[in-house]
């Protein structure tokens, strides 16, 4: 197959896995049936009614919705979802004004509604609107009015109802256990969290897509921004280099006197910069993909260059770098290389202090061709070390020089064994992580945070959103 095949059809799997990236792939297909009932259902806090939202945002439904809300004012939603007002298109006017409602289609408050007057609401919708969506959320503070016959002669006159108009119905519920309402609609999708230490992380399960094949059934989330993104499965597959022109597409306006990743949510989360003359560490776990570390380090590569800063790469992660994404790569005259030293395979002490004070007197002339001229970024593995640091005082002298050298170091973790000793000489030590089939970042140092990881674009790049 040509190279120019191989891209086409790279494009084409990316536009496939990633269509919809607010919501799970079997959802977003269940949405385009014509007619549907979808009952959201989980624990008070798990993200039901940014779920409902998202779906409506998703759905594009901007003039032919009816919003039921049971427990909060629309005035109330709208200053907890900000969004909403350029989603609604009314940016400047009281939502909770009796005129502004009528021109919306349509926020309702229906706190105090008696199950009567609220099913009006919603008949007259299905019998006066064509095609529109109309959210229930939440269902339990109707259900809980009525005695058990009514409430089933009620859900089945609203499945009715839907039918015929052809509307999307969309229910939130927190009972536990199984409903009657459960058996009667076409989907139940199920939210909940679970904690990894002390981080909480959302999951969404879709429990029944009738006529859709559920082929993941469990996906996990972020509620950061008040908007739903659920995270795909990983795939080493999406982290492979393809071969195209297409070049990353970052930020141009960079200030060259903050130091960042490049990673908004990552550099938020840190403080706003890395620390100055800091050490970054850097590791995965073993079950996953290397092409991780270079797709990773390429985008900090290319972040680092746009700042114009001096790079200075050891051979081994050049030779990795370098000949895929050199296209990627501004002021290219400002890379420069640290060639492995010749290994040796003698343990003697007298040949670990060779190794050391060879490694650092070549170090300082490599350096010194640069000194005085800018600011420098160093990138490493930690397998280039192993000759002449295996004690914490061979470590911490390592730190000591580097810091006093560079602007920043990153420390690939690439060793065979006894990466722990980096972790507590580290400023920010982050790690790839699979959990669950899903690919996380996890920050340990300087305080516990997870990113979810999506690759995006066809270079490709990776992209990290904070699990909120």
């Amino acid at each position: 197959m040509s190279d120019r095949c191989r891209t086409k059809m790279a494009k084409i799997v990316n536009r496939s896995n990633h269509k919809f990236l607010d919501i799970p792939f079997e959802l977003g297909e269940f949405m385009k049936n014509d007619t549907y009932s979808l009952l959201v259902k989980g624990r008070s806090g798990t993200g039901k009614t940014t779920l409902a939202l998202s779906i409506l945002r998703s759905l594009k439904e901007k003039n032919n919705f009816f919003y039921i809300s049971t427990r909060s004012s629309p005035k109330q939603l709208v200053e907890h979802y900000p969004w909403l007002r350029k989603f609604i298109k009314e940016p400047d006017k009281d939502i909770d004004n009796h005129e502004v409602r009528q021109n919306l289609s349509s926020f309702e408050d229906a706190r105090l509604d008696e199950p009567e007057s609220l099913f009006e609401r919603v008949t007259n919708q299905l019998m006066d609107v064509k095609n529109p969506v109309i959210i229930i959320d939440s269902w339990d503070s109707v259900a809980s009015l009525m005695d058990r016959e009514a409430r089933l002669n009620n859900e089945r006159v609203l499945q009715t109802w839907r039918e015929r108009a052809k509307a999307k119905l969309i229910f939130t519920s927190e009972e536990s256990v199984e409903s009657s309402l459960e058996y009667i609609v076409d989907g139940v999708v199920e939210l909940n969290y679970q904690f990894m230490e002390e981080i909480r992380i959302r999951s969404l399960f879709l429990k029944k897509l009738r006529g859709i094949p559920i082929k993941r059934s469990l996906y996990f989330f972020s509620l950061q921004d008040r908007i739903l993104r659920c995270f795909d499965s990983y795939d080493p597959r999406e982290f492979k280099i393809q071969n195209t022109s297409e070049k990353i597409q970052r930020e141009t306006n960079l200030s060259k006197q903050i130091l960042q990743t490049g990673y908004n949510d990552l550099d938020h989360y840190i403080g706003g910069t890395l620390p100055q003359n800091g050490l970054v560490t850097i590791e995965k776990d073993n079950i996953l993909s290397n092409d991780i570390f270079t797709l990773f380090l390429n985008d900090l590569l290319h972040n680092f260059s746009k700042r114009h800063y001096h790079l200075l790469l050891d051979s081994t992660l050049k030779d990795k770098l370098i000949p895929s994404y050199k296209t990627n790569v501004q002021n290219y005259d400002k890379l420069f290389t640290l060639e492995k030293l010749h290994d040796s395979h003698e343990n003697s002490t007298q040949n670990k202090v060779k190794e050391k004070n060879s490694f650092y007197k070549y170090l300082t002339k490599v350096i010194s061709a640069f000194e005085g001229k800018g600011k420098t970024v160093t990138m490493m593995e930690s397998n280039s070390l192993d000759n002449f640091i295996s004690t914490y005082s061979e470590l911490e002298d390592y730190c000591r020089f580097i810091k006093k050298k560079f602007e920043l170091s990153l420390l690939i973790l690439t060793s065979n064994g006894n990466l722990e000793k980096y972790y507590s000489v580290a400023d920010v030590h982050l790690k790839f992580i699979l959990k669950w089939g899903t690919l996380f970042l996890k920050c340990s140092t300087p305080s516990s945070a997870l990113f979810g990881v999506r690759v995006v674009n066809t270079v490709p790049q990776i992209q990290l959103v904070h699990v909120l």
